[in-house]
């Protein structure tokens, strides 16, 4: 209700003149009719019940569903889809363990390059160059983390030589590796060995701007070609001999050195030494693939997702990038899948199969003439051809030093193998009068000036050249032997093709696999024709020793003479001899110098079975005492005429200090004890017997004074008993047993002289682990019957392997020669005769 006019006005004065005007009684009764009833008890009780429900039906709510779904709702939405996801994951992740154990377990290598050539044959493609992504585990650059980097390298290493791929480039972001380029080397060396025996893949680990670490020539000195010198047969089919090149790079060897060289380019744009115009991709990209490396075809992730860490953005342009989802660590199935995913890729980079060549890097390939000829006779007219290039033609030949280093410079001349840049002038009037020209790179076009380089626009310019179309001649001679194999073959033989040949003096000894037979022929001819050494071609038609036991071997003649009377060097020695009677592998030069390099001047050795004597001859230059042995007549001959061919025979002035006697010995076991050294010496003898062994007297040469003459002691006992003949050797070991018998006082502690060391060759199973020591130390437990245990290994009350070691009696050291099987390998087992079986009791 309203206040009343008259009632309104008197509150309204009061309150201006701050309530002074009325009393509080006034005012109270003034106001009172229009304040609201107060209320009554019942309505106060109800109110105060419906507080209190409602309070409870709060308390209810507040752990119940309904106030959790309102206030807690995203939190449950976040849960469910948490959940769900990490499901999914774990059940992914499950799935690709088991498929990449699956592909392990199938497509396992056994550190075998037949495996994985295997793998990989039936591949359309394979990378010519290879990049892998690795990281550095604990950060720490040394300890166990950098051992795992390494062992990482070398086991990528080895999977790409035994695919067949030749380069490699490793990146590892903090660049660690290279600081330790030699021991990677080295690393990677032994790894090699591992899966490939003494002859691995030569190797070349090099990094930006660090000067490259090479490995050494191959054993026989023998190239991928089969151009080199020296060989001979083998026990197996060998395999084809390769080089991989590797290297290293880092975060660093990516931008930063894209950044360096858009600093150089732009200095060198400031001083009008280049102008814009010629700054390209292409020169961008030769730059970089000189300084850093060229673009791989292929790049591998072993991490569980996609993290390039700073790879070099400039080199993946182009490459086909792969990895497995979820995997850890690096794998054998990463690397064989990624080889496969690559095969099937298709490439649309605009590839122009009609201009005759390849670029590799800075290198011009020029491709060989399909010839699809079969069987047929080998047409060499079929393999010329006409490439068409560009030529610097100069006004004076004085011209050539001054235009050919920039041009080489700026990338613009021709880098072909085989092939100079500087040849005559094509008009046969010019070149008549000594007027010469360079060759230039394909993609400079003598009529598309824009693809000049200032070196050449500044030379027409000065009308000191003229760029002229070039007809490059290639005929048959220049082609290698596998371009020209390449080239005969189907596609379906090219992973493989018969280059590793063996070489012995004029012959070249092939070992053909079955799927080669048809075209065995046209490679022998191509082989006389590419190398002149060679006179005679042969082909094994069967295993060695299978037809024979003296390990020669039957053989078709497929080109030239059927001479086999050759004449190699090993060694500093020659040896003469007929390659289809007596066994000679040339293989095994680097374990020949391994044990001479063992005997010392004036000891005694025994060749039981000597061949035609390259670890006999050799030790006689050495001024060691040897007695030869052999049970082929024919290679007792050839023995005979090696001894004297390098004058082994007998001492001259100057010395060497030697007395070499063969024997012919012909029953199925030799005894040991028929070494003169046993003979000469008697059991009461503690000092070396007074003989002396002075060589004969002839009538070319003066006799020399009494006190002048050369005077060599004998030892009373063999220092070295070699037995190199691996199918059975180790059969003959019993034969050791009671060999001193008797005569103790000849050994310590009686004298300084050591009972000798055996040193016997022999087949085991190719493993890398300690199963063929253990397997050969088995078999050397059984002939001797003294047990016997491999160097390195425990023995009771000991604590591992010790310095020194295989020196001690009941100590073996098995040495790996080479591979001659993917699943069988040659060995040495060398160990110092064990007293218990010198001094035994002859039965």
């Amino acid at each position: 209700m309203p206040f009343a006019s008259r009632e309104l006005e008197a509150y309204r004065r009061d309150e201006r003149l701050g309530h002074k005007l009325l009393t509080p009684e006034e005012r109270l009764r003034l106001i009172k009719p229009y304040l609201p009833s107060p209320p009554s008890r019942s309505r106060s009780r109800s109110r105060t019940e419906s507080n209190a429900s409602k309070t409870r039906d709060e308390q209810k709510t507040r752990l119940g569903v309904r106030r959790f779904l309102r206030r807690q709702y995203h939190v449950l939405v976040f849960a469910l889809i948490h959940i769900f996801f990490s499901l999914y994951i774990r059940f992914r992740q499950a799935y690709h363990a088991v498929a990449n154990r699956i592909h392990l377990v199938y497509y396992h290598h056994h550190r075998t390059p037949e495996l994985i050539r295997r793998d990989v044959k039936g591949l359309r493609r394979l990378p010519k160059h290879l990049s892998v992504i690795l990281t550095l585990e604990d950060q720490r650059r040394s300890g166990a983390g950098l051992e795992r980097l390494i062992n990482e390298v070398t086991d990528v290493a080895a999977w790409c030589a035994s695919a067949g791929i030749p380069q490699l480039s490793i990146y590892e972001k903090t660049g660690i590796l290279k600081g330790y380029l030699k021991e990677t080397h080295q690393a990677i060396v032994q790894e090699m060995n591992s899966y490939f025996g003494p002859n691995y893949p030569s190797v070349s680990l090099s990094a930006p701007h660090i000067p490259p670490v090479e490995s050494s020539v191959l054993p026989n000195g023998t190239d991928l070609h089969g151009s080199g010198s020296g060989s001979g047969s083998s026990d197996e089919d060998e395999e084809p001999r390769k080089h991989i090149s590797i290297v290293l790079i880092s975060a660093e060897d990516g931008r930063d050195s894209m950044v360096d060289l858009t600093k150089t380019l732009a200095e060198m744009s400031q001083r009008k030494k280049l102008n814009t115009a010629d700054i390209t991709p292409e020169l961008v990209d030769a730059e970089l693939s000189e300084s850093v490396m060229s673009e791989p075809d292929l790049l591998i992730l072993f991490g569980p997702h996609v993290e390039l860490a700073g790879y070099p953005p400039w080199q993946i342009r182009l490459t086909e990038i792969f990895h497995v989802r979820d995997n850890q660590g690096v794998g054998y199935q990463v690397f064989y899948r990624g080889l496969r995913n690559y095969a099937g890729a298709q490439m649309r980079k605009g590839s122009d199969p009609e201009k005759g060549y390849e670029v590799h890097g800075n290198m011009i390939v020029f491709r060989c003439p399909i010839v699809r000829s079969g069987t047929a006779a080998l047409n060499r007219a079929a393999f010329s051809k006409t490439v068409g290039i560009a030529a610097a033609a100069l006004r004076d030949n004085k011209l050539i030093s001054k235009y050919r280093r920039p041009l080489e410079a700026g990338r613009e001349i021709l880098y072909a193998d085989r092939i100079s840049p500087v040849c005559l002038h094509p008009d046969k009037t010019l070149a008549d009068q000594g007027l010469k020209c360079l060759l230039l790179n394909p993609s400079v076009k003598p009529e598309a000036p824009e693809t000049w380089g200032p070196v050449l626009k500044d030379g027409v310019e000065k009308q000191e050249l003229t760029v002229i179309p070039y007809g490059l001649q290639l005929d048959y001679t220049y082609w290698t032997y596998r371009d020209i194999m390449t080239s005969i073959l189907p596609e379906e033989l090219h992973d493989e093709i018969p280059a590793g040949f063996n070489i012995a003096g004029h012959v070249a000894h092939l070992n053909l696999r079955e799927n080669y037979l048809p075209y065995k022929y046209l490679a022998a001819e191509i082989i006389l024709d590419k190398n002149p050494q060679i006179k005679t071609v042969i082909n094994k038609v069967d295993n060695v020793g299978s037809e024979s036991e003296f390990r020669t071997f039957q053989y078709e003649v497929l080109a030239g003479p059927n001479d086999l009377n050759v004449q190699v060097s090993e060694s500093d020695c020659i040896f003469e001899f007929d390659y289809s009677k007596v066994y000679w592998n040339s293989k095994l030069e680097s374990e020949h110098r391994r044990l001479v390099n063992m005997f010392q001047p004036g000891e005694v050795v025994v060749d039981v079975m000597a061949g035609i004597g390259p670890f006999a001859v050799p030790a006689g230059k050495k001024r060691v005492f040897v007695w030869a042995n052999d049970k082929n007549p024919e290679s007792v001959k050839c023995l005979e005429v090696a001894i004297k061919k390098n004058k082994v025979s007998q001492l001259t002035p100057p010395p060497p200090l030697y007395s070499l006697t063969p024997t012919h010995n012909s029953p199925t076991r030799y005894h040991p004890s028929s070494a003169p050294s046993a003979k000469t010496a008697t059991p009461s003898s503690t000092k070396p017997p007074t003989r002396f062994w002075q060589p004969p007297k002839t009538a070319s040469a003066p006799s020399s004074p009494p006190g002048n003459r050369p005077r060599v002691p004998i030892p009373p006992t063999v220092s070295h008993f070699v037995m190199n003949l691996p199918a059975s050797a180790i059969w003959f070991l019993s034969s050791y047993r009671g060999l001193y018998a008797g005569r103790e006082a000849l050994f310590a502690p009686h004298t300084a002289t050591r009972l000798p060391m055996v040193h016997v060759h022999c087949f085991a199973v190719k493993a890398t682990d300690e199963t063929p020591a253990r397997d050969i130390c088995e078999m050397i437990t059984a002939e001797l019957g003294f047990a016997v245990r491999p160097a390195g290994a425990a023995a009771a009350g000991s604590q591992g392997a010790r310095e020194g070691e295989e020196e001690e009696e009941g100590v073996v050291k098995v040495h790996c020669v080479r591979d001659v099987a993917p699943a069988k390998s040659m060995y040495c087992a060398s160990f110092r005769l064990p007293r218990e079986v010198a001094f035994a009791a002859r039965g």
